[in-house]
This record gives C-alpha cells, structure tokens and sequence, in this order.
C-alpha cells in the first residue's frame, strides 16, 4: 500500500478550481463507471461548486469533493484532508481486471488485463492537504455484462445561451480536458495548455452575458493555432454574421480585394474584380479584420487571412451593408448591398469547363469541381497533354487515392504518417515524470499503380484557400508523382476533426489526428510550400489575370 501526502497547499480559490478540474477530467475519462453507468457526472461537479469554492478549510474543501465523488458510490474513490493510500498492482493472486482507454474522444474500449487482487488506482493532490483516489480499474463482471463501453452523449445545456457561473466553470474544465487529452497537435501549440486553462478561468466565470461568454470560449480556442478547430453557437453566429454578400474577397497586398462578383445587383453598379474593399458599414477594413480575427483558431498568418475574409462582410439576413470601394479611380465608389444567406450556397461558377486543354498542349484540372468518380475519365480525356496543371485553390473531394493510381509507378509509397493521442492512463505528474502521454501510429502508402499511367509531369496550383481535403490531395500527388506545387503556401490543417459540446449549446471542433509528409515533414502549422511562389497582384486581378495558372504553364513548357 503506497502512501501520498500534500504537495501543496491550495492558497486561493482558483488552485483549489484548478485541482478539481484535473480530478473531474481523470474521473470522466478514466474511472470506468463512467463508460457504461448512467452517472450524470457533470450534475456532480456542478452540485459540488458552491461548496468547493466557499470552502474556508481544508476538512470543508475534503467534504464538498467528497459530495462530487459521492455520485460514483464507490468506495475505492474517495478524498479527505491528510494522507491517502492508494492500491498499486502488487504479486497478488492475479484476476481479470479491465481499464478504459481512448483512441480519439468518440472511440473507446475496455482494455483487459491480469492484475493484482484489489483496483489499480491513483492519488491526486487537491492542495490545501486535501488528497484525492480515484479507481483506474475493476474486476470484469463474471457474467460479462457491460463488456462495451457506452459513453454518455454530451449535453448542450442549450436552454440558455449565457448558463450560470457554475455551467461555466464546468465549459472551462471540459474544454481543458477535451484538449489536452485529445488534441493531435498539441505540441505545436505556443502556449503551455495548461498555462492557458489557468489564464482564461477567471474569463469564465467573470463573462457578463453571453456574447462575453461565447466570445472567451472562442478566443480559448485560438491558443490551438489550428485552422479546423472552430466554435459554433447561435450567439458567435449573430457576431459573425449568418448571411454573406454576394461577394468573394481574399487577402492581396494586405488588402481586403474582391476576386468574384456573384451578385447580379453588384455587377450592375460596377462591382468589379480587383476592388478593394476599404470599409464595411462604415467601418476600416483593417479594424474590422482585427476584431474578427481575434476570435478565430489559425494553423497559418496566410490561412486566418482566409478565414477572416469569408466573414468579413456578413451580417443578419436581409440587412443592407454599405461599402466603400477604392477601384483605381480618384474617388472612392459607394455602393450598397443585400445580404442573403443564399449567396452561401451558390457559388459562381467559372465559365471555362473544368477540365480543358490550355496552350503548349497542357491539361487543366479544376480540382474544386472535379468528382472521384470522374477521374478515370479525367484522364482518359487528358492522356494526350504533355502536362496537367491540378488547380488546388479551394476545398475539394478526397481525390489523392484516385488521382495516384493514375501517376504512381513505384510500390510501397508511403504518402502520409499518421499518429494522434491514445489516451491510455491519466496525464498527471508522478514518478518524476512532468507529462505521461502515448499515441498510435501508422503509415498510409499508395495505392496499386493503374493499367495506364500518365507519364507527363504535373503541377498544382496552391494557396491559402488550399486547406484540409485539398491539402491532403497535395500529399498524394506528392509521393506519386514529386508533383510541383506553384502559388503561395497552404493554409496547414489537416487531419480527422472531432468535436465536443459546452453549456449554452456551444459545438467546438478540433483535429484528433496528426498528418505529416510520408518523410515525416511537418504540414500542419507549415502548409505545403511551392516550389515556385507566385503572388498574385491587384494589377493582375483587375486585368483578369490567373498570375499562378501563368507561372505553372511556364514552369511546365520548359
């Protein structure tokens, strides 16, 4: 029997919040009642707040845990102000113990193995000389029973777009926990997780309505730096704006332009690509990018400029905004415009067909609109091009596998290298040890090379509008073929997302999987990185020129 004493003392209130969360979150994910019983454990923590943080002595701090861990009614769980003791695996007469793991938040399994009569479990110091065990293990049922586990579903708690502090409380813990134990790419995170959690808990719980409360919800997020983590709420949508314009803007020459005109109302007063957009209902350009984009998780500088520029412009459904345009004339254009949340759904369409055969015999690929299933065709259509030009720039369909069958020669290619988290024991300081984390493996390779293999060379065209999918696209040419990528780096996020819900019906997204080069090079935080890098110019929009599209027809004519 081991013996754990204080390790230190709990002086305030938000050590001793800090200490509950990380017992809450071992609990949640790893006392295996919670997998298949039905214990509403975050009823527990939010009965227990109030007395956790009035508490004024460590035997009233003991208590109010104690009523939190009361709702397991175990008995191997427990905590009290002094020492503890907790129940290591020992020489006993081994029996059949089970422990519960993770393979990503939405997938997990009852691992069994032999172990020591009693249940493996863990000490965790609250402060305050308050010291808490908690079960790891059980003995498997002799009748089988509960062989699977069955988490709970998570609850919006969507009664109430700004819950109570203690629903609050409970976002923040949940939000850590989620995070740090299932986050693929944490470790290129700049801030320490845990410093964060510490930083914006007092956020939380001081948010006045619920745009504040949302709002800190959303700027947690963003110390993820990944462009496929997001929030998604009601009350973010109204901050936002649901409904767009019918206007496409990227970010050129630090420069909020528009690119497409999908708006039959705006091509009538003029609208034109290569406008640039100077102010939004009034207000600059560039402060309303900074209010925006403090608020949205970015992998790159280059892919929150995207982000930002597909907001930009909304507002409310049916609402006019006013715009002021600098189009290269003296005086700046003054133009108002409808916003409609069908401008959403209906993107313009390029009038050129999306797979044609450009000058110097060179095939052009718009992968944004091609379909697996029109692949094989694609380059039946194409065999006779001396070269093909994949256009990247936007999100397509999961086309790697069935392009490179087209253009890999070579067995046994390995295309990506794919780890994320495999949460098996609880990440908590022991034993010398500051972190404890594993994670599972494997190597993705090429498909069996096609009957027929174009042999020409290939390029595609990227840029911060390649992201996710397309990104993904852009490792399979790569490892098929060395295809050549021409423009401006991508966005760099990628991988499998998952997503969790918080009190006031708050949804946030995150990658659950780490995806690399099959060399083991970085992409998320990286992007793919052209070999020729063309940026395009307002000069150049407003001539209707594609600089990129140019660039790669003369790389592939030499």
């Amino acid at each position: 029997m081991g013996s754990v004493a204080t390790v230190r003392a709990a002086t305030n209130e938000q050590d001793r919040l800090i200490a509950t969360a990380k017992l809450w979150g071992t609990i949640k994910y790893f006392h295996p009642y919670l997998a298949y019983r039905g214990i509403d454990w975050d009823k527990a923590l939010i009965d227990a707040l109030p007395a956790i943080r009035s508490a004024h002595s460590p035997e009233e701090y003991a208590k109010a845990i104690g009523t939190m861990l009361g709702a397991l009614h175990d008995p191997a769980t427990y905590a009290r102000a002094g020492a503890v003791q907790t129940q290591p695996d020992t020489d006993g007469a081994p029996v059949a113990q089970r422990t519960w793991i993770h393979f990503g938040l939405s997938n997990s399994v009852f691992a069994s193995r032999a172990a020591a009569a009693g249940p493996q479990t863990i000490a965790i110091s609250m402060g305050d000389g308050v010291n808490a065990v908690v079960r790891l293990s059980e003995l498997i049922p002799a009748n089988g029973e509960a062989a699977i586990p069955a988490p709970q579903p998570d609850r919006a708690y969507a009664e109430s777009r700004y819950p109570s502090v203690e629903y609050r409380i409970l976002a923040a813990f949940k939000a850590w926990i989620v995070i740090r134990d299932f986050f693929a790419y944490r470790d290129l995170m700049d801030d320490d997780w845990d410093t964060v959690f510490a930083s914006v808990l007092p956020k939380f719980i001081a948010a006045k309505d619920a745009q504040e409360y949302n709002q800190t919800v959303a700027d947690t997020i963003t110390y993820l730096f990944d462009s496929q983590a997001s929030v998604q709420s009601d009350e973010l949508s109204e901050f936002f704006g649901s409904a767009p314009v019918g206007l496409t803007l990227r970010l050129v020459e630090k420069r909020a332009v528009i690119v497409d005109v999908a708006d039959p109302e705006a091509a009538k007063a003029g609208v034109s690509p290569g406008d640039i957009v100077a102010a939004v209902d009034g207000e600059n350009t560039i402060e309303r990018i900074k209010r925006e984009a403090k608020y949205l998780s970015s992998s790159t500088q280059q892919s929150l400029g995207a982000l930002v520029m597909a907001r930009l412009l909304n507002g409310t459904e049916g609402s006019t905004v006013a715009l002021t345009l600098h189009t290269g004339d003296p005086e700046p254009k003054e133009i108002r415009l409808t916003r409609s949340k069908a401008f959403a759904t209906t993107k313009p369409q390029p009038a050129a067909e999306p797979i044609r055969i450009l000058s110097s015999n060179i095939g052009y690929v718009d992968l944004t609109r091609l379909a697996v299933a029109d692949v094989d065709a694609m380059f039946q259509k194409l065999r006779g091009a001396k070269a093909i030009v994949f256009d990247g720039r936007g999100p397509t369909q999961s086309l790697g596998p069935a392009l490179a069958v087209h253009l890999n020669r070579k067995p046994d290619v390995p295309v990506t290298i794919v780890t994320g988290p495999l949460t098996i024991t609880p990440d908590l300081a022991g034993n010398g040890q500051l972190t404890s984390t594993a994670s599972f493996f494997h190597v993705e390779a090429l498909p069996e090379p096609a009957s027929e293999i174009y042999a020409g060379k290939t390029a595609m065209l990227i840029d911060e509008r390649t992201a996710g999918q397309a990104e993904l696209t852009g490792l399979y040419l790569e490892a098929a073929n060395n295809t050549a990528f021409i423009g401006t780096a991508s966005a760099g996020a990628t991988g499998q997302v998952d997503s969790f819900v918080l009190p006031g019906g708050i949804t946030v997204a995150y990658t659950r999987t780490d995806i690399r080069h099959g060399n083991g090079g970085k992409l998320q935080r990286v992007g793919l990185e052209p070999v020729q890098v063309v940026s395009p110019s307002v000069a150049a929009i407003r001539a209707g020129r594609d600089q990129p599209l140019e660039r790669a027809i003369e790389y592939l004519s030499r």
